[in-house]
């Protein structure tokens, strides 16, 4: 199938997760949460390991992944949110990323990503969790993000983070 046919069968919903009910600070980690580097070479892995051959993956090589970082740090989708931008990091070297900017007056979940090699290891969620205590930090109500509702891996990690549906498109919100 090609890239652009795949794109437009894909299914896409908007969840929302109300932060002042959302679940308790999972287990403490001895991983580290550091700023996001758009820049790297070694996020740009991490972030093609992290679609290559999954539902969302559209043919992207870690070239195109370089490129779409830079874009997405210069605005791309709207002003970056550094605070609730991060790599998640082992050993000085990243296994997940969070993404996130202000997109329509939203706080927008740009990128969830866990490397191939980490997933089902809880990790994701400990991403999320930290992402939510950060933005209940801030003062925010809500977090948005966009999901493919055929990825059931992520959509079930937003559900069990206190995500829900919230609409179709960005039409059915409202700031």
């Amino acid at each position: 199938m090609k890239r652009a046919e795949r794109s437009a069968s894909m299914k896409r919903i908007i969840m929302a997760c109300d932060l002042q009910h959302t679940p308790k600070a999972l287990q403490e980690s001895a991983l580290s949460f550091d700023p996001f580097i758009p820049d790297s070479r070694s996020v740009a892995e991490l972030f093609y390991s992290a679609y290559h051959e999954t539902t969302d993956d559209e043919g992207e090589s870690i070239a195109d992944w370089q490129r779409e970082l830079r874009e997405t740090a210069d605005g791309k989708y709207g002003p970056l949110s550094p605070e609730l931008s991060f790599r998640l990091q082992m050993d000085n070297y990243p296994i997940g990323a969070v993404v996130t900017s202000t997109f329509q007056e939203l706080p927008l979940l740009l990128f969830v990503v866990m490397s191939a090699a980490f997933k089902g290891k809880g990790l994701s969620k400990l991403m999320m969790n930290e992402v939510i205590q950060r933005a209940k930090a801030m003062g925010l109500t809500h977090l948005y993000l966009v999901v493919t509702v055929e990825n059931q891996p992520a959509y079930k990690l937003y559900e069990a983070c206190g995500f829900s549906f919230a609409g179709e498109s960005w039409a059915d919100l409202s700031p």
